[in-house]
């Protein structure tokens, strides 16, 4: 019987210490959700820094894709061509300046306007439609690119991709909701 009670309180004390840790851990000062100390929500500054590497990457190779693919077209020589090549440039102009000037990562602020440009851009690839895949090549870019372009809202504090677009969230940066205060563990 006494066996069996410590056995009971053990495994009480155990759950109630397993609970507590967190808050232990929040209340070190590491934990910081808005991502003053680089740390931005959930993503840390090496996998934002990454991402937009990649996102940089799958641009370039967007482009390229793109271009073989109206050459291989009908549109080969048009006017529509050029602006579709000029669209998939400005794109890739766009990615490689938030790249730039993102740097370290070190203020988010820095390179707001370029993360703004880079969605502003998207919304226009999205509106050519190119995205829902004339060339399997093509679409599996920009469904690769899409998945980079929410990390990079999220981040920024925008929703992500919302019905073909991108589009800020301003509620993500006002509202202090209490799952956001849960410290999660650096991956």
């Amino acid at each position: 019987m006494t066996n069996r009670r410590t056995m009971t309180f053990s495994i009480f004390a155990a759950a109630v210490i397993a609970l507590c840790l967190p808050i232990l851990a929040a209340a070190q000062g590491r934990y910081d959700p808005y991502g003053r100390n680089g740390n931005y929500g959930r993503y840390d500054e090496r996998y934002v820094r990454d991402s937009i590497h990649r996102l940089d990457r799958l641009a370039k190779d967007f482009e390229r894709e793109v271009d073989r693919t109206l050459d291989r077209s009908r549109r080969d020589g048009t006017r529509r061509e050029d602006q579709v090549n000029a669209r998939a440039n400005q794109f890739r102009d766009a990615v490689g300046d938030l790249k730039s000037e993102f740097g370290n990562g070190r203020d988010l602020n820095r390179s707001r306007d370029e993360a703004q440009r880079v969605f502003q851009e998207a919304r226009q690839v999205e509106r050519i439609g190119f995205g829902r895949g004339s060339n399997g090549r093509v679409a599996s870019l920009w469904s690769q690119i899409r998945q980079e372009l929410n990390v990079i809202a999220n981040v920024y504090g925008n929703s992500g991709y919302n019905n073909g677009g991108y589009y800020p969230n301003d509620r993500n940066r006002t509202n202090d909701d209490w799952w956001r205060r849960i410290p999660l563990p650096n991956r």
